[in-house]
């Protein structure tokens, strides 16, 4: 470590000036402290049976758990409409593409830090008789719903946790003879035994999964920061680099960074990142790193970009 010390005395205040002039334009800041965590609640898959097919039932308790979820005001939540843009744009609408292996690509899309995957594994009415799939109504009923949904960090595609809400409830039913178009909103399906256990159900979901996002918030948009953070070059040594980002950024021992340059293009309105190579880090400091160069494409220069791998 002696010599490195000698190389990062002979870097200078010039280079220091440097670092705490681009510093204010990159890297990581307490503000992500206070930051909320954004939560996308994927399309529900069911499988219902008879006349409940024509309810739309995974559409509706998306609905439902999205609408629960916003009313609750802990978390930024992405609209519906944005999320099935982005399904139907990048064909993840196919069967069995919508799920947590694409949490991360899903994630950058929709710009959000948590993804809810569910399913509705239970949607029922019985009475003495049994469950009723019929186009018929029935009294004395007893409701019973039930969701499934996994938790999972958009950044790292890590599932965060597991959960299950589930309600019943006995009393009166609804009419079944003409489900199409009927709404989980209206208050003849609230008002019966299945709507009441469906909100029972949706209420309990829904607060398994804020505490899960809430448990793990921190963890959340610390890999968030981690995945946007962007130091810049001070200084270029043999075989090496100092950056102005370190411990204090999430930066550690053995990291991989990118190292980058921007260049303005004709006819583009955003810079392209042209490829410098790949460093990794060997020493950390508080505020600065110091990486040994693994790749080059190109001769690092001061003033170059550096994200983490």
């Amino acid at each position: 470590m002696e010599r490195w010390g000698m190389w990062l005395r002979t870097i200078g205040v010039s280079a220091l000036a440097l670092a705490l002039t681009l510093a204010s334009g990159f890297g990581w800041s307490p503000a992500h402290a206070q930051e909320r965590v954004t939560v996308a609640i994927m399309p529900f898959e069911a499988s219902v049976h008879g006349d409940f097919q024509r309810m739309d039932v995974g559409r509706q308790l998306t609905e439902l758990v999205t609408d629960k979820l916003v009313n609750a005001g802990e978390f930024d939540v992405v609209e519906r409409s944005r999320i099935a843009a982005v399904l139907d744009e990048q064909d993840f609408g196919a069967s069995g593409r919508v799920d947590p292996s694409h949490a991360v690509e899903l994630g950058r899309l929709l710009g959000a830090q948590v993804l809810v995957f569910g399913s509705v594994s239970r949607f029922e009415m019985s009475s003495g008789a049994g469950v009723s799939f019929g186009g018929f109504s029935l009294s004395g009923t007893t409701g019973r719903a039930a969701l499934t949904g996994r938790i999972v960090d958009a950044t790292t595609g890590v599932i965060l946790g597991s959960v299950e809400g589930t309600g019943e409830a006995t009393g009166a039913s609804f009419s079944v003879r003409n489900f199409e178009g009927i709404s989980f909103q209206a208050s003849e399906f609230q008002d019966s035994a299945l709507g009441r256990a469906v909100t029972r159900a949706v209420d309990d979901f829904t607060d398994q999964m804020s505490r899960i996002i809430e448990a793990n918030k921190d963890r959340v948009l610390a890999a968030k920061a981690r995945s946007e953070l962007q130091g810049v070059v001070v200084a270029v040594i043999p075989n090496g680099i100092v950056v102005n980002i370190g411990e204090q950024h999430g930066v550690r021992r053995e990291n991989l960074l990118e190292v980058y340059r921007l260049m303005e293009v004709p006819g583009l309105a955003d810079p392209v990142r042209i490829p410098v190579g790949e460093a990794r880090v060997i020493s950390v400091d508080p505020g600065a790193a110091v990486a040994m160069l693994e790749t080059v494409v190109s001769a690092v220069e001061i003033g170059d970009i550096v994200s983490l791998r």
